[in-house]
């Protein structure tokens, strides 16, 4: 006798179904997929800052940005669910690849894992310096979005930092990317790291814009540094978040 399904498990299953078909389809169905370096990417994980590091890509799809992160770093991770992803990022970059097993595709420092990212373990990819979000939150229903949470809490070690990169849009839409706030980064992520806002432009000519026929559009970036575990809190929290002074000297995010 089968186990009912959770909500969980039903959208992961859904979400699997989704992703899969639009690496299929390709064309407007992959539209997310960004043909250069993101410039947050540029400006906030600059060569100084992530050199050495080790750098973990949750939803990595076959952005670019890995092949900038592995000039700099010791280890580049990518995440990925859609084999049809990795193969076009190796085959489009034109990369040696070599498979140790069939769920893991290595390149010099890049490694890819062909997995549920909530079911990767720490003992699996070792101590993590950075975590690129680029499209990761967004893509994800609020309750898997709570699970995502909880697994980069459980993979992310004391000083993780994260560049988190999110849209805001209105009307809301039911489906992927979903509109983040600011105020709902603060409520995820506000016990235990310390956030900076850094980026907030307006985009009327975004793509999304036209489609939809959207009021407008905000492409966010924030910046974390982890200074405490934390269970993932998805209340009204009214917690602050770091100003240009030290961790300890929070500002509420207005």
């Amino acid at each position: 006798m089968f186990a009912p399904l959770t909500n969980v498990s039903k959208n992961k299953i859904m979400q699997a179904s989704f992703w899969h078909n639009s690496w299929e389809l390709g064309g407007f169905h992959t539209s997310f997929h960004r043909k250069d370096i993101h410039p947050y990417v540029l400006q906030y994980m600059a060569p100084r800052e992530i050199e050495e590091k080790n750098i973990l890509v949750p939803l990595c799809g076959k952005t670019v940005d890995l092949l900038y992160l592995a000039q700099y770093a010791n280890k580049v991770i990518g995440v990925e669910l859609v084999e049809e992803a990795i193969h076009q990022f190796f085959s489009e970059n034109n990369l040696p690849v070599s498979q140790p097993d069939d769920t893991t595709y290595v390149s010099g420092n890049i490694t890819i894992y062909r997995r549920d990212f909530m079911e990767l373990t720490s003992e699996e990819i070792g101590p993590i310096d950075w975590i690129l979000d680029r499209a990761s939150l967004v893509a994800l229903p609020y309750d898997m979005r709570m699970k995502y949470l909880e697994t980069i809490n459980r993979l992310s070690g004391i000083g993780t930092q994260q560049l988190v990169i999110t849209l805001e849009y209105f009307p809301l839409l039911e489906s992927a990317p979903f509109s983040i706030t600011p105020a709902e980064i603060t409520q995820y992520y506000g016990f235990g790291n310390a956030i900076r806002h850094v980026e907030s432009p307006g985009l009327p000519n975004h793509g999304m814009v036209r489609r939809w026929n959207l009021d407008f559009l905000i492409e966010h970036g924030f910046l974390l540094t982890k200074y405490a575990d934390s269970p993932v809190q998805t209340g009204d929290t009214g917690m602050a978040l770091e100003t240009a002074g030290g961790m300890g000297e929070n500002a509420a995010l207005v």
